[in-house]
């Protein structure tokens, strides 16, 4: 029976059905940006970053497209930041939509 965070239906392999990785990846790229609020967590990786999801920095795409592309560099971010939710997000992301 699915719960509130698993699709009733997924095809990952096939189609992404059920997945809806874009909210996921627009609700985890809110949390991101509510975390770097806080003036203490200043960081260079994420001033790029912000410039490239909105659209200022290279061409336009859409948050799972970042994502993907800067993996790496956003989990060690989050490492640096000690933040555990978004990390365990992330994780699901990078299993289920990239």
């Amino acid at each position: 029976m699915p719960t509130d965070n698993t699709p009733a239906f997924s095809d990952r392999y096939i189609s992404f059905l059920g997945l809806d990785c874009d909210a996921r990846a627009q609700r985890f790229v809110a949390g991101l940006r509510d975390l770097m609020l806080d003036p203490d967590r200043r960081d260079p990786f994420w001033t790029y970053l912000v410039a490239k999801l909105d659209g200022e920095k290279g061409p336009a795409h859409d948050e799972l497209y970042h994502i993907h592309c800067h993996l790496n560099d956003i989990r060690d971010l989050l490492d640096r930041l000690e933040a555990p939710e978004l990390i365990a997000e992330l994780d699901i992301l990078e299993t289920e939509c990239c």
